[in-house]
């Protein structure tokens, strides 16, 4: 397995990859001390936060994940949360509509998503324009929403 920490303004992110996909990245607390073992994937990857944290309109379409042991409909879920474009938000009903689920199910996808950013699950709010949780972490979604000129 490989790993890379990436540094971004809202505190660093820890991925691991395969050779050929993204298995997870996370928004950590403390990130000192993890193992790095990078590797071209991974370099990428970093570009890429930090072409979405400079402003660049980064897109994450082109990393490939690895959805191996999730369900065939939350992977799709993913899928369909990775084309909302940046600057714009989605429902949990309109994407349970798309995804042929409910929306509290939509709602226990996002929390559970080990993709971080990649998948980008701040721009699921509620239907009232309320955000919504982020896993504990509302006030992180909130800023997101905001640097991409949502909020």
């Amino acid at each position: 397995m490989y790993s890379l920490l990436i540094p971004t303004p809202i505190g660093p992110l820890y991925a691991r990859a395969s050779t050929q996909t993204l298995q997870s990245l996370e928004l950590l607390v403390l990130g000192e001390g993890l193992p790095e073992r990078p590797n071209p994937l991974l370099h990428d990857l970093a570009r890429r936060v930090q072409g979405y944290f400079s402003g660049r309109g980064e897109t994450f379409l082109q990393v490939p994940l690895d959805y191996g042991g999730l369900e065939p409909r939350r992977a799709a879920l993913y899928e369909e949360v990775r084309r909302i474009p940046m600057g714009q938000t989605r429902s949990y009903a309109q994407m349970g509509r798309l995804c042929g689920l409910s929306p509290r199910a939509v709602g226990a996808g996002m929390r559970a998503c080990p993709f971080f950013l990649v998948v980008p699950a701040q721009r699921v709010i509620h239907a009232d324009g309320r955000l919504g949780g982020f896993a504990g972490r509302e006030g992180v979604k909130e800023w997101l929403l905001r640097f991409e000129g949502v909020a």
